[in-house]
């Protein structure tokens, strides 16, 4: 894999790992209004996509430098 795709889904992986933080606080402002269950599950697959989408950002963006 190139430097530049490699770069490119770091940085997607970076925004995506952004809107599901900004998503697990709407999550949380809606617990009133939720079934336990749902919430729990809704709960769960954020942060697993939130650690994957971390790890991946972080892996990819090791040595990148934005000018």
């Amino acid at each position: 894999m190139t430097e530049k795709k490699k770069i490119k889904i770091g940085l997607i992986c970076n925004k995506i790992s952004t809107v599901l933080f900004v998503l697990f606080f709407i999550d949380m402002c809606v617990i009133p209004i939720m079934n336990k269950t749902f919430f729990l599950v809704s709960v769960a697959v954020i942060v697993i996509l939130f650690a994957i989408c971390c790890i991946i950002s972080h892996i990819f963006l090791k040595d990148y430098k934005p000018e």
